[in-house]
């Protein structure tokens, strides 16, 4: 009799489980109430003498897409590639990737998005991450600081802005 019970009760667990897997839609997202939309991408050509961790720096691109909300929090995420000559000559590549968790308009009409980041030097040394990450986003360009340390900032050449 308990067998019974206990296939009974399985069986009906199963097929309430399988009602609601099909019944539901798949990845369907929690809503976020935004007080803006990010969305950028773009190219620039830093200044001469621009350099970051020694890598002197010739350009570089972004690409940003984050939705803030009313309390400052955020989802996004930030893509910086640089371009430059290493210490004895050579092109280097340095990616800068970032998950944003918090954002706020200023006064400007500029954002400033705050999150975690990974550090990749284009060097062959392991990608450093879990860094903090800080990125002031006007319609001229990007600033990045991630772990502390800034990037000048990428001018955009070509490119557009959009704050929503």
């Amino acid at each position: 009799m308990v067998k019974r019970y206990i296939s009974v009760t399985l069986a009906t667990l199963i097929l309430a489980s399988a009602v609601v897997a099909f019944a539901l839609p798949r990845g369907q997202a929690a809503a976020v109430a935004s007080d803006n939309v990010v969305t950028a991408a773009g190219a620039g050509i830093f200044p001469a003498g621009a350099s970051f961790n020694g890598i002197q720096l010739a350009g570089g691109t972004f690409g940003i897409g984050a939705q803030t909300s009313s309390t400052g929090n955020a989802v996004g995420d930030l893509e910086v590639q640089l371009n430059g000559s290493s210490l004895i000559g050579l092109s280097q590549w340095i990616t800068i990737t970032g998950w944003v968790t918090s954002g706020t308009q200023n006064p400007d009409g500029s954002m400033t998005l705050n999150g975690t980041g990974t550090l990749d030097m284009g060097d062959g040394t392991v990608p450093a991450g879990g860094l903090a990450l800080v990125a002031n986003l006007s319609a001229t360009g990007v600033t990045v600081t991630i772990g502390g340390t800034a990037v000048p900032t990428l001018p955009r050449s070509d490119g557009w802005v959009f704050v929503e």
